[in-house]
């Protein structure tokens, strides 16, 4: 059985993200997970900053990329789309600010009943999809690649217009959760709990969650997390 491909995103963008948080070791606990449940963990990158990853150990899929950081997430994910070695299996995009709990295969929708797999949050006024986990199933790449690339050709340089353009590429968005129709393609708009979950502090044992997402400027504390509740991956 080939092991499903988990694709982060990071590039070194100082000036682009005042944030300033240290990626590095919250990508190294993402290895972490992924070793944990057997999943293939490659890191979506430029040029200039895929030595750096690949010094700490991890896996990169590299191009000359936009200086927009928006810009270059949405890049990178589409030419893993178009031209990426999935080695014949499915693919789940994270952020770098993610932890993988479980084995997504045991949470998301069977690869007979979707293409694709987004999180939604049904009547949020400006984000509604979170881009902390997209599925796309192998058998749906060709299709999925046409959508992400529109995605990527359409994407402004603001921060979180990568979401506003899945948003316009997916649109409408669906009043609720379910499975609904998009460009050809059998798209499940899935609920943040589980498939996408952030915790509620560095306490929070998250249980049940597939995806842990560390969104936002408050919630960096990956790191914390992981000494409290995975001991065995900060050793």
């Amino acid at each position: 059985m080939q092991r499903l491909n988990v694709c982060s995103f990071y590039v070194h963008r100082p000036a682009e993200n005042p944030r300033g948080n240290n990626y590095l070791p919250m990508l190294r606990l993402l290895q972490k997970s992924c070793d944990a449940l057997d999943l293939r963990h490659v890191v979506l990158t430029d040029q200039a900053t895929a030595p750096v990853l690949r010094q700490e150990g991890l896996a990169t899929f590299e191009a000359a990329l936009p200086i927009s950081l928006m810009q270059s997430c949405t890049e990178i994910q589409a030419q893993w789309m178009e031209r990426g070695d999935w080695h014949g299996a499915d693919t789940i995009t994270v952020g770098a600010d993610c932890l993988i709990l479980q084995h997504p295969d045991d949470v998301f929708p069977n690869t007979v009943a979707v293409d694709l797999c987004v999180t939604l949050r049904p009547g949020h006024d400006r984000y509604p999809i979170n881009t902390g986990a997209i599925m796309i199933r192998d058998h749906a790449r060709r299709l999925a690649a046409e959508t992400f690339r529109t995605i990527a050709n359409t994407t402004g340089t603001k921060w979180c217009d990568d979401q506003r353009a899945i948003e316009e590429a997916l649109a409408p968005m669906p009043a609720r959760h379910g499975v609904f129709e998009r460009r050809g393609l059998k798209v499940a708009f899935l609920p943040m709990h589980v498939h996408n979950q952030s915790p509620v502090s560095v306490k929070d044992p998250a249980r049940g969650a597939c995806v842990l997402h560390f969104r936002g400027k408050n919630r960096k504390y990956m790191p914390e997390w992981c000494a409290r509740h995975r001991p065995e991956w900060t050793e």
